[in-house]
Order: C-alpha cells, then sequence, then structure tokens
C-alpha cells in the first residue's frame, strides 16, 4: 500500500473539515454537507484503483478465475 496515498486521503479530511466548520460558522448547513459529501466521493474515487488491485491479487493467489 502507498503510503501517499493515505496522506492524500488525510490531507482531504483536514481540508474538508476546516472548509465544513467555516461554513457552518456562517450558517451555510447545506452547502457545508455538499462539500463533505464531495470530499467523500473523490476519497472513495481515490480508493478504487487499490481496491481492484487487492481483488485481482486474492484471485491469483486463490486461483479463482
Amino acid at each position: 500500500m502507498d503510503i501517499e496515498l493515505v496522506l492524500r486521503i488525510a490531507g482531504l479530511g483536514i481540508l474538508v473539515a476546516v472548509i465544513c466548520q467555516l461554513l457552518k460558522q456562517t450558517g451555510r448547513d447545506d452547502i457545508a454537507m455538499l462539500a463533505a459529501l464531495a470530499a467523500l466521493v473523490l476519497a472513495l474515487s481515490m480508493v478504487v484503483g487499490e481496491i481492484g488491485q487487492l481483488l485481482e491479487q486474492v484471485k491469483r493467489i486463490f486461483g479463482l478465475y
């Protein structure tokens, strides 16, 4: 597993937490929720490739086709 991916997701989480706090303090709760949802989709899109590689390795190890 690449440490760069973990650091990217952690950085994204910190950035979104700050943005959400700022938006909530200004009374824009709906926009804060959309920002958090967009960050979740972005993080999941970063992880999808790694999950695919993991499943391929599992198939190869157990000889599944």
